[in-house]
């Protein structure tokens, strides 16, 4: 049976190996927390639309985001309803409007006004609420609100929530239902309400002024044809009719790009990988670096019995493949825990996937690789007398 010299290696001093296993195990905990947390962002930036019904989104053309979206003119989702292949336009108003706990304090939260006999959203379990909504102080609540806005459990809005009153926007307002969606990362909570309460709530948004048109076609529709035509229509009339139309792809793609590539979010996210990778390459580089200069006698009466330079480098190369290994798995079960501690903790949603597991294995094993290539200099470089 053939010696496994690089595990032997490994192995020979325990504690030296639990610390370094615990300092690259470190930085790839780090790896893991800041795709965590862009992979939430990612998420996070595009969950409503992910909840909402449609096949082409009418915005205003001075949209910024979801939050910040502008109005357009209610006459021209009636209009763009007489399209040929608009199967039904629904109207979708967005603001921010403040809520006050019951002990006074003051949060913002993200307001949608609905018609509650045509369910804007793809969720059933979300129109299954709408009944509740018939007067104009009822509102849902959506359970991934923050803490801060005042459940009874301290936690998150739950059953015993229903029935108990909030001051929205200077208003009394009663939690008659539930529903999950998240807000988005512009807002901490959001509510429900139907047209007329929204009028009353938000009086400075007229009641002819809507945040989104949701345009449902058909199965089978041209989707592309549809839009174009819609644009073609709108880009011949004067500016202040103009507006953006969009399938459900380009929506998702603008977020991301919006909130991604166009805020410092995704450059920090994406630094902060790059920074964990090289805190890791350099815990492998000194530790494979200084077992080389502590090994050097070894190595020199090894190649003195004819093994070649080849499989002395490929000793050192699979300690670092041995590094990589022993590390990322307790690496992998603490970022696992830390990220529902965060879910829970912070109320966004990190979860990890086959897809993240595998692409941060594949760093972890070339930042080992390339530090322990890089660790061969000491080997190659020596001379001969110092080798024996």
């Amino acid at each position: 049976m053939r010696t496994n010299l690089a595990l032997l290696n490994i192995l020979s001093n325990i504690p030296k190996t639990v610390l370094s296993v615990a300092g690259i195990g470190v930085a790839i905990v780090l790896i893991f927390m800041q795709l965590g947390f862009r992979g939430a962002v990612e998420d996070t930036a595009t969950n409503i639309y992910g909840k909402l019904d449609f096949d082409l989104l009418i915005r205003s053309p001075d949209y910024l985001h979801f939050i910040d979206s502008g109005t357009i003119e209610q006459r021209l989702l009636d209009e763009i309803a007489g399209f040929d292949g608009v199967q039904d336009v629904k109207a979708l108003r967005v603001a921010v409007v403040n809520w006050r706990t019951e002990r006074g304090e003051m949060q913002g939260i993200l307001l949608l006004g609905v018609d509650p006999d045509r369910s804007p959203f793809r969720d059933q379990a979300i129109d299954r609420q709408f009944n509740r909504l018939n007067s104009v102080n009822a509102l849902l609540i959506d359970q991934k609100s923050h803490r801060e806005f005042g459940p009874l459990n301290r936690r998150k809005f739950d059953s015993d929530d229903v029935g108990r009153s909030f001051e929205v926007a200077d208003r009394p307002m009663t939690i008659a239902g539930l529903f999950s969606m998240g807000a988005g990362l512009a807002a901490n909570g959001a509510a429900i309400v139907s047209e007329k309460s929204f009028e009353r709530l938000v009086p400075q948004q007229t009641v002819q002024q809507v945040s989104f048109g949701l345009v449902q076609l058909p199965d089978g529709a041209d989707v592309e044809a549809i839009s174009k035509a819609i644009r073609g229509r709108f880009q011949r009339s004067s500016t202040d009719q103009t507006v953006g139309v969009l399938t459900r792809e380009e929506v998702i793609r603008l977020e991301l790009e919006r909130w991604i590539g166009e805020t410092p979010i995704g450059f920090i996210f994406t630094l902060g990988v790059l920074i964990a990778l090289l805190v890791g390459a350099a815990i492998v580089y000194m530790v494979l670096g200084n077992d080389v200069a502590y090994r050097l006698n070894e190595y020199a009466t090894l190649r003195a019995m004819g093994y070649s330079n080849l499989y002395l480098s490929a000793v050192v190369l699979k300690q670092s493949a041995y590094l990589a290994l022993f590390s990322f798995v307790p690496a992998l079960m603490l970022s696992l825990g830390l990220y529902w501690v965060t879910s829970l903790l912070a109320n966004i949603a990190m979860e990890m996937n086959l897809l993240r597991v595998g692409s941060v294995f594949v760093l972890t094993v070339v930042m080992c690789g390339l530090s322990g290539a890089l660790a061969l200099k000491k080997l190659w470089q020596a001379a001969p007398a110092d080798l024996f």
